[in-house]
């Protein structure tokens, strides 16, 4: 196995780690696809969660409080852009394929442009992540949301060749079996909004 695809391997789950995704219902309805180009790698991702889109926004947009939302994510903190709009989003990640366990820095600047998108660029230079973005769309079909997640990461860490690529399939789907119920819970029951508290940088 060569260092770049395990590099795509670990990027993916890592990647995945850090994405809110859609509920226990809409398992049967998610699609996800990864491509792998040089050091970038994409990921989308598409699926329906049986509630309100206000209540999966609120979830997806509640920074403080994605820990609960993915276990995978260990700590966030919240920043003051410097631009001056939205928020800066610190995560500490952690994710593990096989016995190979890594945490890793994501650090990206939020905005929330309306009440159905969240566009955040990551931040050169603050985590370890060279480049990158990631933007949600959401769409109301009656009383449930359809979710619409494009990404793309080029990551600065190497990942030693443990394991082949097969991995990628199996990786993907335990990330989001692990994910999907959350979400789906969260949004399915009205819920204040946390209150957050910006940290000073």
């Amino acid at each position: 196995m060569t260092r770049a695809r395990a590099r795509t391997v670990m990027s993916a789950a890592l990647l995945l780690a850090a994405m809110p995704a859609a509920g226990e219902a809409a398992a049967q309805k998610a699609t996800v696809e990864v491509e792998h180009h040089g050091d970038a790698f994409t990921v989308s991702f598409d699926a329906v969660v049986k509630a309100p889109l206000p209540r999966v926004y609120a979830v997806l947009t509640d920074f403080p409080a994605l820990p609960a939302l993915n276990p995978a994510i260990i700590a966030v903190s919240v920043y003051p852009p410097p631009g001056g709009v939205g928020v800066r989003v610190r995560s500490v990640l952690k994710s593990c394929i096989w016995f190979f366990c890594r945490k890793v820095v994501q650090v990206e600047d939020v905005v929330e442009p309306n009440a159905h998108s969240i566009d955040a660029r990551i931040v050169p230079g603050r985590g370890d992540f060279k480049s990158g973005w990631s933007d949600w769309r959401l769409s109301a079909q009656g009383a449930e949301t359809r979710l619409h997640y494009e990404a793309r990461r080029v990551p600065d860490f190497w990942i030693p060749p443990l394991i082949g690529p097969w991995a990628v399939e199996h990786t993907l789907r335990a990330q989001l079996e692990a994910t999907l119920p959350i979400l789906q819970r969260l949004a399915s029951q009205p819920r204040a909004r946390a209150s957050s508290s910006l940290t000073s940088e």
